[in-house]
């Protein structure tokens, strides 16, 4: 044991320090920057690891620990603790020296005359040393925050168990859409991610019309004199520039959602705020990590699919495919946002890492094969290209038909003649709603089976033959006639073990020949799950299309509508038989409320329709809006991750 005092204090530390190889461990409540790098100058060439604990309980001790500290300590690639109850000052040497003391490596502390009287004691018992050690981790964990260059700011008043806000000590280092968390001892911590960030000066007016002022705007009185008078508008637009100049200076405070509370390696709901004043980090990868395939619930991925990274990070994203075949997904944005690209990726890393589910696609544009053949390779895809046709799932849709044809006068009154026509119709369309079987003829032949020989007091109507050679010329022979072939190939498709079948309806005209072939395929898929519950997964790409919220064109919002019901069906009993539904769409607004509402997993893409915004905000359960009016800023291939299938509300890039 070794006795120092003002005499040799300074000497004796520094000689200690230069028979340091490993680590330098300083506590001391104040410390100025000079007197430290001296007393470090001599291992300034060493490999030697610098902690040091500094104390920050008022504003006051920052005047006296000055920056030169931190300086010195970055130079070194040391860190830096700051603790709000440090009174100690004790220094330990490679776990082999311990220096207790009164003195504070200041100039006053360490002065040989004239400054503080002070007295302190060096060893080398482990036993005492390793006691020392502990004691300083203790300090350094359990009563400070680490100083570091993840150090974001500090939560501001009010804190809230859902969000806070958190003034930036450095301008540039946050952006919207960062993940940030606050450190609360031990390996727990809450995670947020930030929504949104304000620039204030401090030097300018508080808004008048608030109900509140706060103290960090300029007085209300300086307003007055500028705006309140008559003074020309030239006079205010120069005094308030010269009003910045004098006064101006620039803070800027973010806002961030909380997602939870990581413990334990599970993210659990925040049920109390951060304290105010607690320090905000920059996101650590390993909370992520230990979450990243986890659904939100928290439980494991049951069928965890990889589809790109968090925004700013290689951390990757992963979907939980088994929650999407269970709940359903929603994928919207713009045309050219990404959302069929992730679709595509999805499906094919699902596909290719699993046994099961089944993908069956309703592709109305004829997208899919081809983007899905490089993923998954062609031979594991049952690709059903149908050629155009017309196809009507109900008679009285037949019936409209042929009267928006101008051949209204077949299927109208009450003539013996219309009545069979009406029974040819009924017999050959009505069994579609119970199988699928059209027989081996298509409208054609139905056509050539109807009697013709309708009159009225204006005289005959057209014959046999014209309206045959009109409405061939009009739609096409083979369109008119290939409806036997086109249920073979609905029967083929969902007949196929393949792991993937696309349903191609491009070369298909007729806006509701579409819906109605869709209604089919997903009457048939669902009938089919109730009996097997087979793991299944259906696409219904341009869902605005196929299951819209108000009616348009020739398409209905109704029950006659095929294709809206059988989306309705398998989006709210689809679960119970194994059939997931993912609803892709550039305009949620025009798709089905109840669809909408049943999707419980969402990946929104860039969107800038207001009216799709608020829609989204109507029907997703698990983003805010703050979060929610940031989709136009997104760029092409950046979606927001949220609900049942992803362990928290995410920003990730698809790839």
């Amino acid at each position: 044991m070794e006795i120092l005092t003002t005499k040799n204090f300074r000497r004796k530390l520094k000689k200690f320090f230069s028979t340091a190889e490993k680590e330098i461990k300083i506590a001391s409540a104040w410390v100025r920057g000079k007197t430290l790098e001296e007393l470090l100058e001599v291992v300034k060439d060493k490999p030697v690891k610098v902690e040091l604990i500094l104390r920050a309980s008022e504003f006051r001790d920052l005047l006296i620990t000055d920056e030169g500290v931190f300086k010195v300590i970055k130079t070194l690639g040391g860190r830096v603790y700051l603790s709000n109850r440090l009174h100690a000052k004790f220094i330990l040497i490679d776990g082999k020296l311990a220096v207790v003391g009164s003195a504070n490596l200041t100039e006053n502390g360490l002065s040989e005359e004239g400054g503080n009287i002070e007295v302190g004691i060096a060893y080398t018992d482990p036993q005492k040393i390793e006691e020392l050690e502990r004691y300083f981790n203790e300090i350094k964990t359990a009563h400070s925050i680490a100083f570091e260059e993840d150090l974001l700011g500090f939560v501001l008043n009010p804190a809230k168990p859902e969000s806070f806000e958190f003034i930036l000590l450095e301008d540039g280092t946050t952006e919207v859409w960062d993940y940030v968390e606050i450190r609360s001892g031990g390996e727990e911590k809450i995670l947020a991610l930030v929504n949104s960030i304000y620039s204030y000066d401090i030097g300018f007016f508080a808004n008048p019309f608030t109900s509140y002022e706060s103290k960090v705007f300029a007085p209300f009185e300086d307003f007055v004199k500028i705006f309140a008078n008559n003074n020309s508008t030239d006079w205010k637009k120069a005094s308030v520039y010269a009003y910045l100049n004098e006064n101006g200076k620039r803070v800027k405070i973010a806002t961030a959602k909380v997602l939870g509370v990581l413990k334990d390696g599970r993210l659990e709901q925040a049920k109390s705020p951060a304290d105010v004043g607690s320090a905000v980090y920059r996101a650590s990868v390993k909370g992520f990590e230990e979450l990243k395939k986890r659904n939100l619930s928290q439980r494991e991925m049951g069928y965890p699919v990889r589809v790109g990274h968090l925004k700013g990070s290689e951390i990757p994203l992963y979907v939980d495919a088994k929650e999407v075949i269970s709940k359903h997904m929603l994928v919207l944005g713009t045309t050219g946002s990404g959302k069929s690209y992730f679709v595509k990726t999805f499906l094919g890393r699902l596909i290719n890492s699993y046994t099961r589910p089944q993908v069956f696609v309703l592709d109305p544009h004829g997208e899919y094969f081809e983007g899905l053949i490089s993923r998954v390779g062609e031979e594991r895809i049952e690709h059903i290209t149908f050629e155009d046709t017309l196809f009507f799932t109900l008679p009285e849709a037949f019936e409209e038909f042929l009267t928006s044809a101008g051949f209204g006068f077949l299927v109208s009154g009450n003539s013996g003649a219309v009545r069979r026509n009406k029974g040819l119709i009924r017999q050959r369309i009505r069994p579609l709603l119970n199988s699928l079987d059209y027989g081996e003829k298509g409208l054609l032949a139905l056509l050539e089976e109807f009697n013709y020989n309708v009159s009225t007091d204006r005289g005959l109507f057209p014959t046999k033959e014209e309206v045959m050679d009109s409405l061939k010329g009009f739609y096409g022979e083979k369109a008119l006639s290939n409806q036997g072939e086109v249920i073979k190939l609905i029967v083929r498709g969902l007949k196929s073990f393949k792991p993937v079948v696309v349903f191609n309806l491009r070369n298909i005209s007729d806006a509701l020949t579409r819906v109605n072939l869709g209604g089919l395929i997903m009457q048939e898929l669902f009938r089919q799950n109730k009996l097997t519950k087979k793991e299944r997964l259906l696409v219904l790409e341009e869902a605005h299309n196929f299951a819209p919220e108000r009616a348009y064109g020739d398409v209905s919002a109704g029950k006659d509508n095929l294709a809206l019901v059988m989306a309705r069906k398998i989006a709210s009993e689809g679960r119970k038989f194994n059939l997931g539904l993912i609803t892709v769409t550039q305009r949620p607004a025009q798709v089905s409320k109840y669809i909408l509402a049943q999707m419980n997993t969402q990946v929104m893409f860039k969107t800038v329709n207001k009216g799709d915004i608020e829609t989204i905000e109507a029907f997703v359960e698990y983003t805010d809006f703050e979060l929610l009016k940031r989709l136009p800023s997104l760029a092409t291939g950046e979606a927001l991750f949220s609900g049942s299938a992803v362990p928290f509300t995410a920003v990730g890039r698809v790839n």
